[in-house]
């Protein structure tokens, strides 16, 4: 699996954030073709004086480094990219990773 995790920084007004990611940005990320999965989460910092961990993580996963590779030059990732603009007030760090299972480790099945 390849994924892309983008890191949104403190916005100046987490309701309008929250509210627009919501209505308006996941939908337009969930039309990025060849997206398998789609996650968001809030960090929280473990321990103390660490630094501040981003206001919201999202992963985007895709099945093959090709299925990434033509996710990347879609029209909707780029509509996706554009919009970021227009929400993320505490700006956003992107980075993709191919995902290697721990030799030894299984999946649990947590249902």
């Amino acid at each position: 699996m390849f994924r892309i995790t983008v890191q949104y920084g403190q916005p100046t007004d987490p309701a309008a954030f929250d509210e627009y990611y919501q209505s308006t940005h996941i939908p337009l990320t969930l039309k990025v073709p060849g997206l398998v999965r789609f996650t968001t989460g809030r960090p929280r910092p473990l321990g103390r004086d660490v630094p501040a961990p981003p206001y919201l993580v999202a992963d985007l996963w895709f099945e093959t480094a090709e299925s990434l590779k033509v996710a990347l030059k879609s029209d909707e990732m780029r509509s996706a990219s554009a919009d970021v603009a227009n929400f993320a007030t505490g700006g956003a760090t992107l980075h993709s990773q191919e995902e290697v299972l721990v030799r030894g480790h299984q999946d649990v099945d947590r249902n």
